[in-house]
């Protein structure tokens, strides 16, 4: 059995907040503004970059790059010139929407192919659909629980390198395969519905799993490690946000007193 100590989370967390890693975002129009808010909050330096002339040569000086395939024109652009980099940086790939359309399919299949991520990280939906098991979603949000997914995430896993993947949703599940050793699952529980109404929370998550995978030491189960890692504490603050916050009716003064 694969085991994740406490400890060692809370030594990711340390070690990703005193580093301030550089995180190259090629994120959507929609969730830009979020995504680098959270990561900056997060601990690390966020990079909102996706004009293709200058893709390569910040991808080169960054400590890992987070892509969020929205797909809108430019940033199929900027995706292809990531794919034409000889140097390889450390890559996180939400695959947004994934069975929405033929064009995406192809486009972010396409991507996966050419440029394999050290960490794929979607909702159940398009984890289960990138690997052609059944799912149920619409466009970017999906209806499959993250428990029916662990299964296709591992294959999802197994077909790209051993790479991490992470399904978020209703709880987080973080999976990598592995030859010769128990293959990792992991399940970060911790469920804040009011999340699931905010625009962008999860492609934040995808950013922040980038900072903390650019500062993830070098040994088996170190990457999952800080993946998880990168996960409990974004449930942390999300479950903290929800606790803190009260409502207090404070009198309005009168102008006007007998």
């Amino acid at each position: 059995m694969a085991v994740i100590h406490p400890r060692s989370l809370a030594a990711a967390v340390r070690r990703m907040t005193k580093a301030n890693p550089l995180i190259m975002c090629v994120t959507n129009r929609v969730t830009a503004q979020r995504v680098a808010d959270i990561t900056l909050a997060a601990g690390a330096s966020p990079a909102m970059i996706d004009n293709p002339a200058e893709v390569p040569g910040f991808a080169a000086i960054s400590s890992a790059v987070y892509v969020n395939a929205g797909l809108h024109t430019s940033q199929v652009a900027a995706l292809d010139a990531l794919k034409s980099m000889s140097a390889r940086p450390k890559l996180v790939l939400d695959p947004v929407g994934y069975g929405a359309s033929a064009y995406r399919n192809e486009a972010i299949q396409d991507f996966l192919t050419r440029f394999p991520p050290n960490v794929i990280k979607g909702n159940a939906n398009e984890v289960c659909g990138l690997v052609g098991a059944e799912a149920s979603g619409q466009g970017v949000d999906s209806a499959a629980g993250t428990a029916n997914a662990i299964e296709p995430a591992l294959a999802l896993s197994r077909k790209h390198g051993q790479c991490v993947v992470c399904v978020s949703g209703d709880h987080d599940v973080i999976v990598q395969a592995r030859d010769g050793a128990a293959d990792l699952v992991c399940r970060v529980v911790g469920d804040t519905p009011m999340m699931a109404k905010v625009t962008g929370t999860g492609c934040a998550l995808g950013a922040v799993v980038a900072a903390f995978l650019a500062t993830a030491p070098a040994g088996e189960g170190r990457l999952a490690e800080s993946v998880v890692a990168a996960h409990a504490m974004y449930t942390a603050a999300a479950l903290t946000l929800t606790l803190t916050q009260t409502l207090t009716l404070t009198p309005y003064p009168n102008p006007h007193p007998n």
